[in-house]
């Protein structure tokens, strides 16, 4: 049996997603598949470069409970499926971004 390599656990989802990249000046609509407090995966049909920096707007919750989240990120993954991603702003406000958008999750599928 494999070792578990992630530090966080992942938890699935399909929530609302835009992935822009810095250096190619590209961004790409979706839903995020998996997060964790270290990343996430965002499939998109079609390879990304390694390495690049993106950055993540992701839309969390409904009508007037509507709530924007920017997180910064690295694609540390790519083939024709998605994109792995690892958040790199390890700032307390990007975790506390994190830990909402877990804990919104969460509470809606209790």
């Amino acid at each position: 049996m494999a070792k578990e390599k992630r530090q966080f656990t992942r938890i699935t989802l399909n929530i609302q997603t835009v992935l822009s990249l810095y250096q190619i000046d590209t961004y790409h609509t979706g839903a995020i598949a998996n997060i964790s407090l270290g990343g996430c995966y965002f499939p998109i049909g079609e390879e990304l470069p390694v390495g690049e920096d993106c950055e993540l707007t992701i839309t969390v919750g409904k009508g007037l409970d509507t709530e924007i989240i920017t997180l910064s990120g690295q694609i540390v993954r790519s083939d024709a499926a998605g994109a792995g991603i690892r958040f790199t702003g390890n700032s307390p406000h990007q975790i506390d971004q994190l830990e909402k958008i877990i804990a919104r999750h969460l509470a809606a599928i209790s």
